[in-house]
This record gives structure tokens, sequence and C-alpha cells, in this order.
């Protein structure tokens, strides 16, 4: 099933990225939607992918947007490029851990940043609120904790 369905559908949204249509596209599958959560499965693939979402962002006012990321490098390119105050009120960048147990440090380029947090992964103690989709059936239901500038710790699964 992996190989001739899911596969193949990772790569041509992953190949649509580059498409001129891209922004226009996804403004019109995001909608009126009050929330959105970017990339259940991968992560940025260049400053002009965040640039590119970032134009979603303004196009989508209504919508708060929530952004994992383990592309630091990429965030803070983008800052570098376009300021502090670039990234649009309504998108929460949050800066995923790279190991359990060990919390996230923001790089000193994205300190003070509005719209960039952190989320951290536990075993045993969380670094932050918890999450609690594990204690939800996997499932946000009407918790937006993630949406916000909270430090979130997810129980590594």
């Amino acid at each position: 099933m992996y190989a001739n369905n899911i596969k193949p559908a990772q790569f041509a949204r992953l190949d649509s990225i580059d498409s001129e249509f891209w922004v226009s596209g996804m403004v019109s599958h995001i909608g009126t939607d009050p929330y959105f959560r970017w990339h259940d499965s991968g992560d940025l693939q260049s400053l002009e992918h965040f640039e590119k979402i970032v134009a979603v962002c303004m196009e989508t006012l209504l919508t708060l947007h929530w952004l994992p990321t383990r592309e630091y490098g990429i965030i803070k390119a983008f800052i570098a490029k376009h300021g502090k105050n670039a990234i649009p009120k309504n998108l929460t960048v949050r800066l995923s851990a790279m190991y359990p147990d060990k919390p996230v440090t923001v790089p000193v380029s994205l300190q003070g940043v509005a719209g960039v947090t952190v989320s951290n992964v536990h075993t045993d103690k969380p670094m932050g609120e918890s999450c609690k989709a594990p204690a939800q059936g996997g499932e946000c239901r009407d918790c937006r904790m993630c949406w916000s500038s909270a430090v979130v710790s997810y129980a590594l699964h």
C-alpha cells in the first residue's frame, strides 16, 4: 500500500511546492478553516517554501496556522532576509526538539522573534505544557495550545 499509494502521493505533494499555483491552491484548500497545521509528515524544504507558506498565511488572515519544524536554519534565513517582524501574526512557528528529554534551545538569532516558540519531547516529565492528544484518542479536539506561544511537550511515541 505504501509503495503504490502513499509514497507517490507524498512525492506529488512535494513536487507541487514548486508550482506557480501552489500558494493559490493552498489558500483555496484552507478556505475559511479557523485552524491549519502544516506538515503532518515532512518539513520545510527551502527558504522559498517557507516564504510561500508565509504568503498563504497572509492570504488567510482569519486562519491560525501552526508550523512545526526542525529546519531552524530556514527560519533564521527568513528572519535575516525579511526582518524580525516578518512572521505573520496568524502563524506560530514551533521549533521542534531534536532529542527526547533535551529542551529546545532557541538560537540567539531567533530569540524574541514574535511567532517563534518551541516544542519538546519527553519520556517521563513534560518540559512545558503537556500535549492533551494522547488522553483524547490522539486528537486535538478543542485544544489549541499548539497554535499559541506556549511551550508544548509531547510524550515520546
